[in-house]
């Protein structure tokens, strides 16, 4: 920590946090070894436990740590983990490797172990860890377990509403013949097994499962490998299961669900629309949901509830999808700084969310609140924002009085929305912090590769920063927004939801060093 480079407190020294946390874990190795090999040294009873912790924990792991030990030996040996430059890399362990080895699983050991103090400390706080299931799979699994995957094809995410171009991830794709029933899978098929360990870990050391990107589970965008133009190759992809008879595709239709007449394949319909597969049956369905019944058998069998499975679904919700989530009474995500407007059906207002739904302000992918008023203030939309707010937030004699004050105030605006996450009956409220704190910075800027993406972080200073941002209306007042969600949603409140009312205000105002 001393020798951090002194740099913006908000943002962690990736680099340098890197470099010092690998140097402690060499020292911590070199350690271990000299005191277990010595039996005459102080430390040497401390080092046997520490050893007898370590066997116990590569039996039990086996199946992954060995594979990722490998890897990560092969990967110093050749100071690359990218596994395609290996100039012919041994595939089984040898013995000049054994260090490397050793060294890997202690440090795995020492992450499972924090690992778990973290989870016990957050129960102790009334807290749930959830775990990401992440749509793509890492380099070691590529290397380790490459039978799993369809030659040819590669998955991303298809041109969105919010990403016009796609996202060529150059992420492999399970093949569907190792886990669809109809293409003669078994339980014991080589996706399956590997769905299920998958699984199985995630369950056992969080609460709950956030599955990334959900789509890749049910009806994954693919796109074919052999173009050497990615962005050319994802934008004319297809769907894996939805192609039974497309062009520059013909190999799909051995995998495709439904039949050509179930689709909206017309002109005015591109394949990667969320209608273009138009109707499904059943059993229909059931195929696309092979991979999903894993994840909610496995919650079930480890004692989780389907509200313990959350679905990242942003801007890319296909038909198959939706109707797989419904099968398990499983809600979207809800991204109200995105909704349209003009449009009363647009996915993204407060007014279409159901209560099994996410619904939040912003997420990673979007601009904090906070800086988002402002360009609507620079760009003439806050009015029409403001109309918005005041029709779901204020009685309608008081409706034109509202919007008007949030014109004038943007930041008003910003509370505003933070109160109507509140008013539709929702059962899941998420904030990300640049909200909650009053940040302005932008903490992803999706599709774009640079040294500031992702690094954004709660500052040291938050609670002076944030107590500074209350008092000028420029953070996120729970109290007082809470008061004006509760008076939206009880036009005609009781005594006791006013003296809540009441004693919210309050709080809020002392919050904001106005009482």
């Amino acid at each position: 920590v001393a020798s951090r480079a002194r740099g913006k407190d908000d943002r962690p020294a990736y680099t340098h946090v890197f470099d010092a946390q690998r140097a402690a874990l060499d020292e911590a190795f070199a350690t271990f070894r000299a005191r277990h090999q010595d039996p005459q040294h102080a430390g040497h009873a401390q080092a046997q436990a520490v050893a007898e912790r370590l066997t116990s924990f590569a039996s039990a792991n086996a199946d992954w740590l060995e594979k990722d030990s490998l890897f990560e030996a092969l990967s110093e040996e050749h100071t690359t983990d990218d596994f395609r430059q290996w100039p012919g890399a041994a595939s089984s362990r040898e013995a000049h490797h054994a260090t490397t080895i050793e060294r890997y699983s202690l440090t795995q050991l020492i992450a499972h172990e924090q690992h778990d103090e973290l989870r016990r400390t957050a129960r102790t706080l009334g807290l749930k860890l959830f775990g990401d299931l992440q749509v793509g799979i890492s380099a070691r699994d590529m290397w380790s377990r490459r039978s799993l995957f369809l030659p040819g094809y590669l998955m991303g995410a298809p041109p969105s509403r919010t990403n016009p171009d796609g996202q060529p991830w150059s992420y492999p794709v399970l093949d569907p013949a190792q886990y669809m029933p109809t293409l003669g899978a078994t339980k014991e098929s080589g996706v399956l097994r590997f769905m299920r360990a998958r699984i199985g870990k995630l369950l056992a050391e969080f609460d709950g499962i956030r599955l990334d990107h959900p789509h890749g589970l049910v009806c994954p965008w693919v796109y074919r490998a052999d173009d050497p133009d990615a962005l050319h190759a994802v934008q004319t992809g297809a769907r894996l299961f939805d192609s039974p008879s497309l062009a520059g595709h013909e190999g799909l239709a051995a995998y495709a669900i439904p039949r050509r007449e179930q689709l909206n394949a017309d002109a005015s319909t591109p394949r990667y629309a969320d209608g273009w597969v138009a109707s499904l049956s059943e059993a229909q369905v059931a195929s696309y949901s092979a991979l999903f019944d894993v994840v909610v058998e496995h919650a079930r069998e480890n004692g989780r509830s389907i509200s313990d499975i959350v679905c990242e679904v942003l801007s890319t919700q296909p038909y198959p999808l939706a109707r797989v989530m419904e099968r398990f009474g499983l809600g979207r995500f809800r991204v109200t700084q995105k909704a349209n407007l003009e449009n009363p059906a647009d996915v993204y207002r407060t007014e279409n969310a159901k209560p099994r739904d996410w619904i939040m302000v912003g997420n990673h992918d979007t601009k904090p609140i906070w800086l988002l008023v402002d360009s609507w203030a620079r760009d003439g939309s806050l009015p029409a924002q403001a109309q918005y707010l005041a029709a779901r937030l204020a009685r309608e004699t008081e409706r034109a009085v509202f919007a008007q004050s949030l014109v004038e105030h943007p930041n008003r605006v910003a509370e505003a929305k933070l109160a109507d996450l509140f008013t539709g009956g929702v059962k899941n409220v998420m904030v990300f912090f640049p909200d909650l704190f009053g940040m302005t910075d932008i903490y992803n800027m999706p599709g774009v590769v640079n040294e500031a993406n992702w690094t954004l972080r709660v500052s040291p200073t938050y609670e002076s920063d944030y107590a500074e941002r209350l008092a000028s209306r420029s953070a996120f007042n729970i109290p007082r927004t809470l008061a004006t969600a509760m008076r939206a949603r009880a036009p005609e409140p009781t005594d006791a939801q006013l003296d809540l009312i009441a004693r919210l205000e309050t709080l809020g105002a002392r919050l904001a060093g106005a009482a």
